[in-house]
């Protein structure tokens, strides 16, 4: 557009929006004023919270105490322009119909008022419950609400309450209408129509709350060691809404055994004797001999198994310093994750369970009974969760203690050990990650008390960049399987990826070459697995084996369990646990929770919960694939078997098909059933 078209245009403009009047001037200049003062306002609430709460809670610093109050006005800054959206829009049309200036002032006091009314519920959640807004806070309408005010009457400070909720609503609007009234120019239509769009961009960028690839969201609230800093940046909006999201994730309702008749079972102990049946129930024969050694499980962030098998060393090295460790590694090329994604893998892992989130939802600040680490902690076993994650993700430092972890490291702990660490969209790099939990491992030995830590890393994640500019070695696109798309999302895209997974493997070998190095490998199981595949774009059909592929590998102290060991095995992520029971503890699982891949002779069968071709979950083996349906008799295109292209075809389920598929389908209703057990006791 030229010059002069641009100049045509804003006359036309100007001729449709009418000459501003004072009145309309003084307004915008006081809705400014009334955000600026809003801002202040409620950053006081935050200075209030840490200054009640903090005491005992730690030292904070300066810098600590500066990043916490400015993430925090970004935080306030959100959700002040979201909930002032409405009255900026009735505001604009006010300039055609003067009659809506009211209505604009009356929505952005309504505004305003709910905010506040939410931070100072936050500020007194946080008094009772140690924690802001969470999903218990649901429990007000969910429980005897009668009683619940009368406790709220004679309990706590309502009158103080009201007061502080009455003053810092009233201030901001006394301020903007006071300095409003001393605006003495008036802006011209030009400006006045400027002065709209720039307002309307500005606002549109606070609520998106940043000009990066991710915008403003819960993970960034982690900006110290110290839980109560990170809690004081959240304010009651944020906190309710990401309370609402759990409390909407996952609802269990009606009878527990439910999943036992949906799978085609009369009652539980039929569909036991059919999992019995199928099932081997003996014992590993390679139990640790030595007195309940260390246990590390890392689960790595889009290990993919397809990039795991295409490692050539020259040409294309994914796995760094990680190819030397796998030689005294056991290690099962063939498996599935129970779940396709982080976070419902990571719960499938701890908890065995179908069902999933459970811990953003409703039942997350419950001790879950269920949860795979309590055998672990009541064996006498230090318990820790280390992720190069936020601490504040999933609010795990919030949740993660009630399944049986002592302590949750993430990276601002990491960063605090490693200050020169970059830290990026998700998290610390896996190097230090990694070099931390040597550190964990360290001091395990040292105390002569066992660890069980679990480890969770981000690095290989998009978007793709090797952390802290590390050197890496030559990868090659080409090397991956014909069936995976090398130019989706894109070559370049998939270049980066093939990087970071190299930096990430190349952290794991380097751990465990440490533990050797130290003698600790003697005294410490190492397990390793991917939480999902990487986001390849595939060829689908006949190849869901390798979609929903993930290396998993063993290193153990006694390494005459390398031999009879059948590695060529289908296992799945449900596996692990079981196994390493076994190992550590020498107790067995039952045998709906997954199999001991160290016993004299593993059942054939891997069940994973990934829903498939509308099913509830498959189990995969040597005879070939079949989906788990909610029915006894699946269709016959259930089934699928392995032809001379290593590829799933269609088959008929009769014969060692039907066998694994009923196993399966035993496993994941028992599996169900187990978890509503669980969750229904609260």
């Amino acid at each position: 557009m030229d010059k002069s078209a641009l100049i045509f245009s804003m006359t036309q403009i100007e001729m449709v929006i009418p000459p501003p009047k004072n009145s309309i001037t003084k307004i915008l200049v006081g809705a400014i004023v009334f955000f600026f003062i809003t801002l202040v306002i409620l950053s006081f609430f935050r200075f209030a919270f840490l200054g009640c709460y903090l005491s005992g809670d730690g030292q904070v610093t300066a810098s600590e105490a500066f990043r916490a109050f400015w993430m925090g006005i970004r935080i306030d800054a959100k959700w002040l322009s979201l909930f002032l959206v409405p009255a900026w829009v009735v505001f604009i049309l006010s300039i055609f119909f003067k009659k809506l200036t009211s209505f604009a002032l009356l929505l952005a006091v309504v505004g305003l008022f709910v905010m506040v009314v939410l931070d100072s519920i936050n500020f007194g959640f946080y008094g009772f419950y140690k924690s802001p807004i969470n999903p218990l806070i649901f429990g007000f309408f969910q429980d005897d609400t009668e009683a619940i005010l009368k406790t709220l009457w004679s309990d706590w400070p309502v009158l103080s309450y009201v007061l502080v909720i009455f003053l810092a609503t009233s201030l901001p609007m006394v301020s903007a209408i006071f300095l409003a009234k001393r605006v003495r120019t008036n802006l011209g239509r030009g400006s006045l129509i400027l002065a709209v769009i720039a307002i309307t961009l500005l606002q549109a960028f606070l609520i998106r709350g940043s000009l990066g690839r991710f915008p403003l969201r819960q993970e960034d609230l982690a900006v110290s060691k110290i839980p109560l800093v990170n809690y004081s940046v959240t304010n009651g909006c944020q906190a309710l809404y990401e309370s609402y999201k759990s409390m909407k994730a996952l609802k269990i309702q009606g009878d527990p055994l439910t999943p036992i008749k949906d799978f085609g079972f009369s009652d539980e102990a039929q569909a036991k004797k059919t999992l019995g049946k199928h099932n081997s129930t003996n014992i590993s024969r390679h139990v640790i001999s030595m007195h309940k050694p260390n246990v590390v499980f890392a689960v790595m962030e889009s290990m993919s198994a397809d990039v795991f098998k295409s490692h050539d060393t020259t040409k294309n090295n994914v796995l760094g310093s990680l190819e030397n460790a796998l030689k005294t590694a056991i290690v099962f090329k063939n498996c599935v994750s129970v779940q396709n994604g982080t976070f419902p893998s990571l719960e499938g892992l701890l908890f065995n369970t179908p069902l999933t989130p459970l811990s953003q939802s409703g039942y997350g600040r419950q001790r879950l009974c269920f949860s795979q680490i309590w055998p672990f902690k009541e064996a006498g076993y230090k318990t820790i969760f280390l992720t190069g994650a936020p601490e504040s993700w999933r609010q795990i430092s919030e949740t993660f203690v009630n399944y049986g972890f002592d302590e949750i490291y993430g990276s601002s702990t990491i960063a605090e050990t490693f200050p020169n660490a970059e830290v990026g969209p998700w998290g610390i790099g896996d190097k230090w990650l990694f070099q931390f939990a040597e550190k964990l491992v360290k001091e395990a030995e040292k105390s002569k008390k066992p660890v069980f830590l679990m480890i969770l890393s981000t690095t290989n994640h998009p978007p793709f960049k090797v952390p802290d500019g590390d050197a890496v070695l030559p990868v090659n696109a080409d090397f991956l399987p014909s069936i995976i798309n090398k130019d989706s999302p894109s070559r370049e895209e998939v270049h980066l990826m093939l990087q970071t997974y190299q930096y990430a493997s190349n952290a794991l070998g380097s751990f465990v070459g440490t533990l050797g190095k130290e003698g600790w490998l003697n005294n410490t199981i190492v397990v390793a697995t991917g939480d999902h595949n990487a986001r390849f774009s595939y060829e689908v059909d006949g190849n869901w084996h390798r979609v929903f592929g993930v290396p998993l590998i063993f290193w153990l102290p006694d390494h005459s369990v390398n031999k009879n060991i059948d590695a060529s095995l289908w296992v799945s992520h449900r596996d692990i646990f079981p196994t390493l029971l076994s190992l550590a503890l020498g107790k067995e699982s039952t045998s709906e929770k997954g199999r001991d891949l160290f016993s004299e002779k593993p059942t054939e069968g891997a069940v994973s919960f990934i829903d498939l071709d509308g099913g509830r979950g498959f189990v995969i083996g040597k005879p070939g694939l079949a989906v788990i349906r909610k029915s006894k008799n699946p269709c016959p295109a259930d089934c699928y078997r392995w032809d001379e292209r290593s590829k799933l075809i269609r088959a008929e389920c009769k014969g060692d098909l039907e066998s694994m598929r009923n196993r399966g389908r035993a496993q994941r209703a028992l599996s169900e059933v187990e978890i509503r057990k669980g969750l229904t006791v609260y």
